[in-house]
């Protein structure tokens, strides 16, 4: 890899990622340098270098992240929960996991619905009721939402006496 390589085209693009598969730790380094602007950190892995390096070529080709994608990233850097875990709409062939009591579901995400077992449910909520025996909210049981603040505040004291 040399510095010829520095600025890459939208056709240039898949050979540069494929150059950085093979691409020893030296060159790694050298490319980090070229692409981003300033030294890397020291020991970074062979895969993290591999990883950034690339990420920032197609950010430099296709334009970046979104702003949607920052903000949710800068969300969960924050130690807040990112707009996944409060109510995305889920995409079709998405697969859910879930593990309850020694078993493993697997639910896959359909149009109109989901699919477990073979069957056809139209809620996640169906699902965990049909897993548990119990009235579960869906999105809650399979990760997918919790109860977010929007601030730091303290919640207001309960009135029930605590148990001693």
């Amino acid at each position: 890899m040399s510095s010829a390589h520095q600025t890459v085209t939208l056709k240039d693009l898949p050979e540069a990622l494929t150059a950085l598969e093979t691409a020893d730790r030296t060159a790694l380094l050298d490319r980090w340098r070229e692409v981003i602007g300033v030294p890397p950190p020291k020991n970074l892995s062979l895969p993290f270098l591999r990883r950034a390096v690339a990420f920032e070529l197609q950010c430099q080709v296709r334009g970046g992240p979104k702003a949607r994608m920052i903000e949710d990233l800068n969300r969960i850097a924050a130690g807040s929960a990112s707009r996944a875990s409060v109510g995305t709409r889920l995409r079709t062939g998405a697969k859910l996991i879930r593990e309850w009591q020694g078993r493993t579901w697997t639910v896959e995400v359909v149009d109109g619905g989901f699919l477990m077992a073979g069957e056809r449910y139209v809620s996640l909520s169906a699902i965990a009721r049909k897993i548990t025996g119990a009235r579960w909210s869906g999105p809650r049981f399979f990760g997918l939402a919790e109860e977010v603040r929007q601030d730091d505040t303290p919640t207001k004291p309960s009135h029930r006496r605590k148990a001693a």
